[in-house]
């Protein structure tokens, strides 16, 4: 299920060029868009002088990031371009590819928006679901990667910003 899922969404992106070339911006920017982002609220939290909100900001995004940095070592599943005859959209290492590291830093950084403004948490939510989604069409992983860095983040995130 999860290479037939695989093959489908990145055939179409194969077959349909605006698609690519928004799969492949996505993926190519989206850790700066990221940096820039959690910069944002940092700033934002420093500005407001939230010191009960700031350890937890930078906390919580930091154990998700270990632990799936430390899940991906641990399990060394090879990504797409390495497992299958095909070509990654995008330059990427052959590391690990599971779970995303992309997905899961991406859905805790707009995670970590509770903490500094709701309403934009949703919009960056859903600016990581099509992070993730992108890292799918471009070639670099398969979609169990991404559900499972959402997954990681997601859990981290309920544990980190409820305690």
């Amino acid at each position: 299920m999860n290479k037939k899922l695989f093959y489908k969404i990145y055939d179409y992106t194969l077959s349909n060029e605006a698609a690519a070339k928004a799969a492949v911006l996505l993926s190519r920017f989206s850790k700066f868009i990221y940096i820039f982002i959690y910069g944002l609220g940092f700033l934002m939290l420093l500005l407001r002088s939230d010191i009960f909100s700031i350890p937890k900001y930078i906390l919580v995004p930091f154990t998700v990031l270990v632990v799936n940095t430390v899940l991906r070592k641990f399990i060394g599943k090879p990504r797409p371009f390495e497992a299958e005859d095909i070509e990654s959209l995008v330059p990427h290492e052959a590391n690990g590819s599971l779970p995303s590291n992309h997905a899961a830093s991406s859905l805790i950084i707009a995670l970590s928006w509770v903490l500094v403004y709701p309403p934009a948490a949703a919009v960056f939510v859903l600016l990581a679901f099509c992070t993730g989604f992108s890292r799918i069409m471009t070639g670099v992983h398969y979609p169990l990667d991404v559900l499972c860095g959402w997954i990681v983040a997601a859990v981290g995130g309920l544990v980190g910003f409820l305690l």
